[in-house]
């Protein structure tokens, strides 16, 4: 008698862990604010609360689907695919299958379901040479940590924190710098002359970057100040370069690191030359001697004043050495960019001599502000393409917009 009853409840046991086998168990996710709950037995019959209201597990038809019923209207919604990351509507609310597994429970009728938070995880990459943040899908929620019953476990702990190379994609665009103004502090001669006197320019180029090292090229055209450079005298007026065309071309390196999310930090180094010809000009005085015979027959020499234009070709030449640090912001298909950039080197070079009376003098030119700000952007509106502005502020006023593609 009692080997039977023992192999009573040994048969009850083997087929309550058999029935348990065929179950399976998951987690629901509030699309919009991470709210889970879960682990809930994927068995018909079984009730859950969500989103505050109860529902019910029906039975279907299909292996591997699921079907749902609020529990006071008994509305069916449903059936859905039990998958992960497969999105479905329970009432007026959207829901994410945010883990789904094995039942590995004991009893698959208890409600063992608690409520916890999901936690967002980028999306995997697209495939070589797209951002780390970049993809086919956005950024989804995974199963957070469960709630504890540990009193000590709200604590939080410090964590050690290690320095995480940022490594963006390879790049290569096309600018054009429709409106650029570089302020320069003007000299003639060694004396002072005009201050913060601005050269005005339109260039447009090519950019290429590689694993931190950029280098950029192109073409500066309509080159000109806007006014005289220095202030007009009797015997000098209106001293203004125009008609400056030329070429530029500039190297960088910038290191970066991630510092938490989307968020990051660089510090690099830049190089740059400009070359522009073009032409000076001005309302100059010049002496004219001329010789003259009285009618004694002695010869006498005659000086007279000319006030009148003059020009001459002149070129000129900018070499910048400069310290750069920024912060960025990234998400998966756009981002933006705050750089603060110093000039450590910088040395202008004019190739003209203005002439005044008896006299010739250089003319000479420095960059006016040592210190810039770029504030950018970049967004992607399909595939690898690249759409890209900046505003620099401080050692040039420049408005530069750019399109290419990253591979």
């Amino acid at each position: 008698m009692q080997k039977v009853k023992i192999l009573a409840v040994a048969a009850f046991f083997a087929a309550f862990c058999s029935e348990a086998e065929l179950y399976r168990q998951f987690w629901l996710t509030e699309a919009v604010s991470g709210v889970t709950v879960g682990p809930i037995t994927a068995r018909p019959g079984n009730k859950f609360e969500c989103g505050g209201a109860e529902w019910l597990i029906l039975k279907t038809a299909k292996e591997g689907e699921i079907d749902f019923a609020d529990v006071a209207t008994l509305t069916p919604q449903g059936p859905y695919d039990l998958v992960e990351q497969r999105l479905i509507d329970l009432g007026p609310k959207a829901y994410v299958f945010v883990k789904v597994s094995d039942f590995d429970g004991d009893d698959p009728t208890a409600n063992r379901s608690v409520v916890s938070q999901a936690l967002r995880e980028k999306a995997p990459h697209a495939g070589s040479g797209s951002h780390e943040w970049s993809g086919e899908l956005p950024e989804r929620w995974v199963l957070g940590p469960l709630p504890s019953t540990n009193p000590g476990a709200h604590k939080q702990y410090a964590e050690a924190w290690s320095m995480q190379e940022l490594v963006l994609p390879p790049s290569a665009s096309f600018f054009i710098e429709p409106k650029r103004s570089v302020q320069y502090d003007w000299q003639l001669g060694g004396l002072q002359g005009g201050s913060k006197k601005a050269l005005d320019s339109c260039r447009f180029g090519a950019k290429g970057e590689w694993r931190g090292l950029s280098a950029e090229a192109g073409l500066t055209f309509g080159a000109e100040t806007s006014g005289s450079v220095v202030s007009d005298s009797v015997s000098l007026s209106n001293l203004k370069f125009g008609g400056g065309d030329g070429f530029f071309a500039a190297v960088g390196y910038d290191w970066r690191f991630k510092i938490d999310g989307g968020w990051s930090a660089s510090v690099g180094a830049r190089a740059s030359f400009e070359r522009i010809s073009g032409d000076v000009s001005a309302r100059t005085t010049s002496r004219q001697t001329t010789s003259e015979v009285d009618s004694t027959g002695a010869t006498n020499t005659v000086s007279s004043y000319r006030y009148g234009d003059w020009s001459s070709g002149a070129t000129l030449s900018d070499v910048r050495l400069a310290a750069a640090a920024a912060i960025r912001y990234d998400e998966w298909y756009w981002g933006v960019l705050a750089e603060f950039a110093i000039d450590c080197v910088s040395d202008t070079s004019l190739s003209v001599d203005v002439p005044v009376l008896d006299a010739k003098y250089s003319l000479e030119a420095d960059r006016s502000q040592p210190v810039g700000l770029k504030l950018g952007g970049w967004y992607s509106p399909d595939d690898n393409w690249l759409l890209e502005a900046s505003l620099v502020v401080g050692t040039e006023t420049t408005l530069r917009l750019a399109a290419g593609w990253y591979f």
